[in-house]
């Protein structure tokens, strides 16, 4: 499945232009979950952790490649990709299939924690110019 693919399948939000973006860009933006300066074996290894959250990745990523280098935008990005945790784990484990709670949990905190570590963490990597 492809990157638009997976966020298309959890109706999940992005700035416009993410969705007239080429795959082949958002191939080249994307790096998988943890900030440029963790070693490929670290991020594949987050990536592998934080799999179900891909497709809020791909639109972090996408959001960090186009920043505007404000604490506004930061804090917007930041929270879209909160945003799109919840709408993956509300398609996953909606909240009606109690017997699935458990799973939820597990994965709301995984969440949780990527996000508090982005905010904790990405700023650097916000205004971080790779030009």
């Amino acid at each position: 499945m492809n990157f638009k693919a997976i966020c298309r399948h959890y109706n999940l939000t992005a700035v416009k232009s993410f969705w007239l973006c080429p795959i082949t860009d958002l191939e080249e933006i994307y790096n998988g979950a943890g900030p440029d300066w963790m070693p490929n074996w670290g991020r594949e290894t987050l990536s592998f952790f934080l799999r179900r959250f891909k497709g809020a990745f791909i639109i972090h990523d996408y959001d960090f490649a186009i920043a505007d280098k404000t604490p506004e935008g930061f804090k917007k990005a930041n929270k879209r990709m909160l945003k799109n945790f919840i709408i993956i784990l509300n398609k996953d484990f909606p909240m009606r299939d109690f017997w699935h709670w458990h799973r939820r949990a597990y994965w709301w905190l995984k969440a949780r924690l990527a996000y508090r570590a982005c905010q904790k963490l990405g700023y650097s990597a916000w205004l971080d110019d790779k030009e």
